[in-house]
């Protein structure tokens, strides 16, 4: 479990150091625009990437500390049967889904590659920018693997639907 401590913590980093990045040259491409009347339209491509990134690995670390959005009304209400059902039902599209992000992502990555396509302002390799969607899709690989690991070996039930704040 020291691999995921370290992935968590790596996860963490970057979406954050991504996230602030992006924002700051957010921040300078409006003030350079709107108050001293000159367009940085190479930061606007900066921007979007750095962004994307953040909120791509930001996608795996929701699925980590359970905070993607869900529906639970009838989870929360019904039996043990049904529980395991909708857990193990879960589990399945949630890896699906990650190998699909994965092997499309791989697969717009590889295509851009060939084709050498750039970015209108920087030139930039968009290829590189399209390396999120295969990452994205493997961290969240890892991550339904690691619930799966917990619901099916170790027997937990982190489906998150205990959250105090919304028990009112």
């Amino acid at each position: 479990m020291k691999v995921l401590r370290a992935l968590d913590l790596v996860e963490s980093a970057f979406s954050a150091l991504f996230f602030m990045f992006g924002i700051a040259i957010s921040l300078y491409s409006v003030f350079m625009r709107y108050v001293l009347g000159q367009s940085q339209s190479w930061a606007t491509e900066i921007y979007t990437m750095l962004l994307v990134w953040a909120i791509f690995i930001g996608f795996s670390t929701a699925l980590r500390d359970n905070k993607h959005i869900a529906i639970d009304i009838l989870y929360d209400r019904a039996g043990p049967t049904f529980r395991k059902i909708s857990q193990t039902l879960t589990l399945l599209v949630g890896l699906f889904f990650s190998i699909f992000i994965f092997w499309t992502g791989m697969d717009m990555v590889m295509t851009a590659y060939e084709q050498q396509i750039k970015t209108i302002d920087l030139g930039f390799p968009i290829w590189i920018n399209y390396l999120i969607m295969p990452l994205a899709g493997l961290l969240l690989f890892i991550r339904f693997c690691e619930k799966a690991y917990r619901f099916f070996v170790k027997k937990e039930d982190d489906t998150g639907g205990d959250d105090i704040l919304w028990k009112q």
